[in-house]
């Protein structure tokens, strides 16, 4: 998995096997926390021809509606530590 686009602080979009994910800074009250959501198909082709405007008013819609228990937040542990190292790992390398 890899890290395609960023924008500090708010957001992460990662890429594996032609599939996307984005990883959104949230917030609710005093409380921060990450959202994680796959790409739809119609969100992919909106990325592929809009670029990182689209990414950014989709992170934004995510943020907005932010809760731990958003129906499209992924839940699954093994992805959700795929992720992670993969932007610790992206992180260390922009140093």
């Amino acid at each position: 998995m890899n890290v395609v686009e960023h924008s500090p602080a708010a957001w992460f979009l990662l890429e594996q096997d032609d599939e996307y994910y984005i990883d959104v800074n949230c917030s609710s009250g005093l409380m921060g926390f990450s959202v994680l959501v796959q790409l739809n198909g119609s969100e992919k082709t909106n990325y592929k021809n809009q670029g990182v405007e689209f990414i950014n008013g989709l992170a934004e819609v995510i943020a907005n509606k932010a809760e731990l228990n958003h129906p499209r937040n992924i839940k699954n542990k093994e992805l959700l530590n795929i992720v992670d190292e993969s932007i610790m790992s992206w992180k260390q390398l922009q140093t």
